[in-house]
């Protein structure tokens, strides 16, 4: 079975075929066409996240390096928000502007996924919103625990 019948699967409540169960848009951006992140039942799709700090919104400087780290801290304080952890982010797509900063951008990443790293592609493409470097989106899953 592929993973997305198998998540299609995970998301539809029994007795309830085509539904999506409690669908929620997290951080909606105001005359903007998404949210930082959408929860349905237990599974929550983060966006992407470019390197600007979040009081100045401005790029990172140092490039790549410093922009990785500025997206996993966004990240981080997302996760809280919402009761998760680097623990619970099953999948993770990168995309670099550049793929000469593969090297870079995995240096910071691996820092905050130490043990156990989620599935995870990294896209070189020709080019990320305001001149980012880099851009990471998550798939995170709550555990039944909590």
């Amino acid at each position: 079975m592929r993973w997305s019948a198998l998540l299609a699967a995970a998301l539809v409540l029994p007795g309830c075929a085509h539904s999506w169960p409690d669908r929620v848009a997290i951080h909606p951006q105001a005359g903007r066409p998404y949210s930082q992140a959408v929860r349905v039942g237990r599974v929550y799709f983060f966006a992407g996240k470019i390197g600007v700090t979040d009081s100045t919104r401005a790029l990172a400087a140092g490039r790549t390096a410093a922009e990785t780290r500025n997206v996993l801290e966004s990240f981080r304080a997302l996760l809280a928000e919402q009761g998760l952890g680097f623990r619970d982010v099953v999948q993770a797509t990168v995309y670099l502007a550049d793929m000469a900063d593969y090297d870079e951008m995995n240096r910071v990443y691996a820092e905050y996924f130490p043990v156990d790293p989620p599935a995870r592609e990294t896209v070189g493409v020709s080019g990320i919103v305001s001149g980012a470097r880099i851009e990471i989106s998550f798939i995170a899953v709550r555990s039944g625990r909590r």
